[in-house]
């Protein structure tokens, strides 16, 4: 569980990191080494479409229906339940975090949905 828990963090981790902020940060490591005091410019944040991110951190595609994001979004809520965890633990801040990103993410993916959609795409009839 430690694994997965970790393997999510990082694809997070990387998601809310624009490309831009990550080829930021890494020329920022690498005068940090031969500067360390202070750096050569600071960090800036762009702006994210909101959807975008929602999709990227449920890992669906953007023609994604509302079952495909139900799915992704029970997987990955259910996989970083914090209660999994012991109380108090790194693993435990992690789980909670990425639980967090996850129901905001299908928050905003799912607000435009019709509830009545909402309701009935959810039962499965045999």
């Amino acid at each position: 569980m430690r694994g997965y828990l970790n393997q999510e963090w990082e694809r997070i981790r990387q998601v809310d990191e624009s490309p831009e902020e990550r080829e930021l940060r890494e020329s920022l490591e690498t005068t940090a080494i031969s500067s360390p005091r202070k750096p050569l410019v600071e960090p800036t944040h762009v702006e994210v479409d909101p959807k975008d991110w929602a999709r990227r951190i449920l890992g669906v595609g953007q023609g994604a229906d509302f079952a495909e994001i139900r799915k992704a979004f029970e997987r990955l809520n259910s996989r970083s339940d914090p209660s999994k965890f012991p109380e108090g633990s790194n693993e435990g801040r992690q789980a909670a975090e990425i639980q967090g990103r996850v129901q905001q993410a299908y928050a905003i993916l799912s607000e435009n949905v019709n509830t009545t959609e909402k309701r009935f795409k959810s039962l499965e009839i045999d």
